[in-house]
C-alpha cells in the first residue's frame, strides 16, 4: 500500500498526520490532535506503521 498526503500513521505509538511524501522515502508528519504548537516530523517510511492504526 502506498502512503499519501493526509494518511494516518502510527510513529512511536502515537497517531500522526502525513504532510508531504518525499521521493526519498522520507515522510513529513505531524501529531493528531496537538493541542499548542505542532511539530513537524521527518521520518523515514521504515519507521511508521500504516493501515488499520
Amino acid at each position: 500500500m502506498t502512503i499519501e498526503r493526509g494518511d494516518l500513521v502510527t510513529y512511536q505509538d502515537e497517531l500522526h498526520q502525513v504532510l508531504h511524501v518525499y521521493s526519498s522515502d522520507f515522510l513529513e508528519i505531524r501529531k493528531v490532535h496537538e493541542r499548542y504548537v505542532s511539530r513537524v516530523i521527518l521520518v523515514h517510511k521504515s519507521e511508521v506503521t500504516f493501515g488499520n492504526t
